[in-house]
C-alpha cells in the first residue's frame, strides 16, 4: 500500500483550544456506523444517544451552535473520556482528507476550513514537499477510483503541475499561465487581458457565492471599486505574501484532486482552479479596501473564510464551475489570465 501525502499532514494536532474548536460549532456531525455500534456496547450509552437526533443520524447540536460534547474548554468530552478511537470518522478525520485512488493507492491533504491547519500549510517558509507512507489511519475515505484511469499518472500529473505551481522565480500570473498550457490549453500566444470584463465576472461571482442577490447596480459598482484598486492591492499581495499564495495554491491543487476534481476533462479542472484562485483575489481586495490595509492576519482569516465557502456551501464551487464551463478559451482566458 502506498499513502502519497504532504510532509506537513503527519504534524498536524487538533487542539480545539487554538481555534475555539470551530469544528465543532454549526456544522453538521454525523454519525458513523462505527461509532454507533462502538456507543451501544458501553454500559452508559444512554448518554451518548440522548444527543443524537437518529432522523437526521446526527449529533443535536445546542442553541449556540455547538456540539453537546464540547466543554467549557473547546475540548471534546468524547475524546476526554474514551479517545479518539471513540470519536464519530467525521470528527477523527478532519481536517485530513483521504482519497483512494485505486486498491493500494491513497492520497491524503489537509482543508484549509480548519485555522490550525491552515497555519501550519500556509506558513511554511520552504515549497511544499511530499512523503510516502504505508500506515493508513483514516476512518473516513472518498473513493475517487472512478474519476481516474491510472493512479501513477494521475499522481505524476498532479505533481508536475504543483512544480509549476512552486516556480518561484516566476510571478504568480505566468505560473498559472504555464499551468493552463501544461493541461493542453494553447495560450502561449499573448492574450489580451480585459480588465473591465474581468471584474464584471469577479462581481458576478463573487454575488452567486454570497448568493447575495446583488442589483445590476450593486454589481457594477464591486467591479468598479475592485478595478480601480486590483493593481495596487495585488501588487502588495504578491510581494508581502508570495509564499503564502504559493502554498495556499499548491495545496487547493492537492486537496481538491486537480485536475480531475470534476469531469469533463483537465482543461476544464484547470479553469475551475484558475477561477477560484480569481475570486480569492477579488475577495482580499475587497477585504482590504473595507479594512484600509492588508496584514497577514486578514489573509489567512479570509482564506480560511474563503475555504468554508468553497467546501460547505453548494452555491460556492457551483458558481466558479459555471463561470469556468460558460465561456470558450479565448474568451475565459481574456478575462482570467494576465
Amino acid at each position: 500500500m502506498k499513502i502519497y501525502r504532504p510532509n506537513y499532514f503527519k504534524e498536524f494536532k487538533c487542539d480545539g483550544r487554538a481555534c475555539d474548536a470551530r469544528c465543532c460549532r454549526d456544522w453538521r456531525i454525523l454519525l458513523d456506523d462505527e461509532t454507533r455500534e462502538k456507543y451501544l456496547r458501553l454500559p452508559d450509552s444512554t448518554e451518548f444517544f440522548n444527543h443524537v437526533d437518529e432522523s437526521a443520524q446526527a449529533f443535536k447540536m445546542q442553541k449556540s451552535g455547538a456540539c453537546p460534547f464540547l466543554d467549557e474548554n473547546f475540548l471534546c468530552k468524547l475524546q476526554l473520556k474514551r479517545g479518539e478511537e471513540y470519536l464519530p470518522a467525521i470528527c477523527q478525520s478532519f481536517p485530513r482528507v483521504t482519497y483512494k485512488l485505486d486498491e493500494e493507492i491513497f492520497l491524503q491533504a489537509m482543508t484549509l476550513t480548519c485555522p490550525v491547519a491552515a497555519l501550519l500549510i500556509l506558513l511554511q517558509d520552504e515549497p511544499i514537499s511530499f512523503e510516502v507512507t504505508d500506515n493508513l489511519k483514516a476512518r473516513q475515505v472518498f473513493d475517487f477510483t472512478e474519476k481516474i484511469s491510472a493512479a501513477e499518472e494521475f499522481l505524476a500529473r498532479q505533481q508536475a503541475a504543483i512544480k509549476i505551481l512552486q516556480q518561484r522565480d516566476l510571478p504568480i500570473n505566468q505560473r498559472l499561465r504555464e499551468l493552463c498550457e501544461f493541461f493542453g490549453e494553447k495560450i502561449s500566444v499573448p492574450v489580451d487581458f480585459d480588465a473591465e470584463n474581468h471584474s464584471a465576472a469577479l462581481a458576478e461571482i463573487f454575488g452567486e457565492m454570497y448568493d447575495a442577490n446583488l442589483t445590476v447596480g450593486k454589481k457594477n459598482q464591486l467591479a468598479a471599486t475592485y478595478q480601480a484598486s486590483r493593481e495596487d492591492i495585488l501588487g502588495q499581495l504578491r510581494e508581502n505574501f508570495s509564499d503564502v499564495l504559493e502554498n495556499y495554491l499548491v495545496n487547493e491543487f492537492l486537496m481538491r484532486c486537480y485536475p480531475c476534481a470534476f469531469s469533463d476533462g483537465e482543461k476544464f479542472n484547470c479553469r475551475v482552479f484558475v477561477t477560484a484562485y480569481r475570486a480569492l483575489e477579488f475577495a482580499t481586495v475587497l477585504t482590504a479596501i473595507s479594512r484600509s490595509r492588508l496584514t497577514l492576519e486578514d489573509f489567512l482569516e479570509l482564506l480560511c473564510a474563503l475555504n468554508d465557502k468553497l467546501d460547505h456551501s453548494k452555491g460556492g464551487m457551483e458558481a466558479i464551475k459555471n463561470f469556468a464551463a460558460f465561456h470558450d478559451a479565448e474568451v475565459f482566458y481574456s478575462m482570467m489570465i494576465e
